[in-house]
């Protein structure tokens, strides 16, 4: 038991989750997660342990959500097209929505988990600027939320890192 350390547990409750995992082109691919709820016997507490690969809430598992965010920040793919490559090459239907609000929501923890030696620098370094001269942040929320900004300068520094400069 997480609360007072006793070993005398039962199963309290328990169901199945259906989730999607990557497949293949010719195979759709489900895992079938059988989640209990545990009851300490000692103190009473209930607790359902959290699979990591799993998260509670998500119907798609944590692989196909790092996949699409990867190909989002690493590759500069929108959600629509990432939804159509998902369904392409790996057989899972994601609702562009989704893709989205996965965009939205995991930003911040998929950047740290990419910069795992220097968190504090992950937002700073996927500013982006579109060719078209639109420009977003990523660390301020304001993804998907463009608006025309014309391009005054771009400076590139070390490393690959461009120094952006545009009216407002």
């Amino acid at each position: 038991c997480s609360s007072c350390g006793s070993s005398e547990i039962t199963i309290r409750t328990s169901h199945k989750r259906i989730i999607s995992e990557l497949g293949n082109i010719n195979t759709e691919l489900f895992i079938e997660l059988h989640v209990a709820t545990f009851e300490c016997k000692n103190c009473g507490t209930k607790y359902t342990p959290e699979h990591v690969d799993y998260p509670k809430g998500y119907e798609y598992s944590r692989r196909i959500i790092q996949t699409a965010l990867s190909m989002h920040f690493q590759d500069n793919v929108s959600g629509n097209k990432i939804a159509a490559q998902l369904a392409k090459y790996f057989n899972v239907q994601i609702p562009p929505k989704t893709i989205y609000s996965w965009i939205n929501a995991l930003t911040e923890e998929f950047m740290k988990s990419e910069f795992k030696t220097e968190p504090e620098k992950a937002l700073e370094a996927y500013k982006a600027l579109t060719i078209d001269g639109t420009g977003f942040s990523l660390g301020n929320k304001l993804l998907g939320k463009k608006k025309n900004v014309p391009l005054a300068s771009a400076v590139k520094l070390s490393n690959g890192i461009y120094l952006l400069t545009w009216w407002e």
